[in-house]
């Protein structure tokens, strides 16, 4: 079977793969029950250094599935040469592991005629024992709708034209996290419009030991906080108020209009219902470990940043001084 004419192809699904063959081949199932033509979009794997070819195995004859191997680097150096190697005008950007809804094109493909950039809902397939872990992952991350009101959104689920990717230079793939928030917020910057859309949907997994919840939450405010002292700001972490866990995130919470525990009604969205129990076990977490393990994360990575912005500093001034010599 041959592939269309390419003008035929309006949307290129962008996802960042890495020995995930069986969560690439539920996403894979997933896109062939859209209900935008198959004909209409084109799925892109970027392959970010696999250890097997098993990933490679997905690519269809057709290239309706194309595969993009790499060396391992990050999401977002993947996330950038897909969108360079992109036959659709229009980006749908999630995870390997995300689980579309069918009418995930369709509603994202809508919802950017009345913006630049989409935000769709990010939901969370449940385990069958949800841990206090998998609630406080749930009720902690993949907020979209929060996002979008901060001015940023999420790599998960997010539509935006070719042109404006190109436009502002792309993914910032420097770090291997916070790049999606960074993307958005350059997008918005530049006076792009960003809107949220309920009925773009995808389902992710939860991360359901605390393990796993304490390394995502440790990778993002380390490079949130790497990013910001690179830039010359100060990061939330780093100002003294933050040491006080208790009362700031209480006030934070409020701030941004969050519930004092568990995020019951975004648990509900995803069909979980926490037991009383449940919520008394999160406060500390919410309260004490979580702030705590964020605040030592940022410590760390406003140590980064700074050493990067010295770094640059001291580059400029050789350049400055060569071009004086000159």
């Amino acid at each position: 079977m041959v592939q269309r004419a390419n003008d035929e192809i309006t949307i290129t699904v962008v996802a960042p793969v890495r020995d995930m063959y069986e969560q690439a081949r539920k996403l894979i199932e997933a896109l062939e029950s859209q209900t935008v033509p198959r004909e209409r979009f084109e799925l892109i794997l970027a392959d970010d250094g696999s250890t097997s070819d098993a990933i490679a195995a997905l690519a269809s004859p057709d290239g309706h599935i194309r595969v993009l191997p790499g060396p391992r680097a990050n999401a977002y150096v993947a996330r950038n040469r897909s969108v360079a190697a992109a036959r659709g005008s229009i980006i749908a950007s999630c995870d390997a592991d995300c689980v579309p809804g069918p009418e995930w094109l369709e509603q994202g493909r809508a919802a950017l005629e009345r913006a630049d950039v989409v935000a769709g809902v990010i939901r969370f397939i449940k385990p069958k024992r949800p841990t206090i872990w998998a609630l406080l992952d749930m009720s902690t991350f993949l907020d979209q709708e929060r996002a979008v009101k901060s001015g940023y959104g999420l790599g998960g689920n997010l539509f935006f034209r070719r042109e404006l990717f190109e436009g502002v230079g792309g993914f910032d793939d420097s770090q291997p996290n916070q790049g999606d928030y960074d993307f958005v917020r350059r997008c918005v910057a530049a006076g792009a419009k960003l809107t949220f859309a309920a009925d773009a949907v995808v389902w992710h997994p939860t991360r359901n030991s605390g393990r796993s919840f304490l390394r995502k939450l440790w990778a993002v405010n380390r490079r949130y906080a790497e990013r910001e002292a690179a830039a010359g700001r100060k990061p939330e972490g780093l100002k003294l108020r933050n040491w006080v866990p208790v009362v700031q995130t209480l006030r934070g919470r409020r701030r941004v209009g969050r519930p004092i525990g568990l995020d019951r009604k975004r648990l509900a969205e995803s069909g979980v219902l926490p037991s009383s129990w449940d919520r008394i076990l999160a406060l500390p977490l919410i309260y004490l470990l979580v702030p705590y393990v964020s605040a030592f994360a940022q410590l760390q990575g406003g140590a980064a940043g700074r050493r990067r912005l010295a770094q640059t500093a001291k580059q400029a001034a050789v350049r400055t001084a060569t071009s004086s010599g000159a």
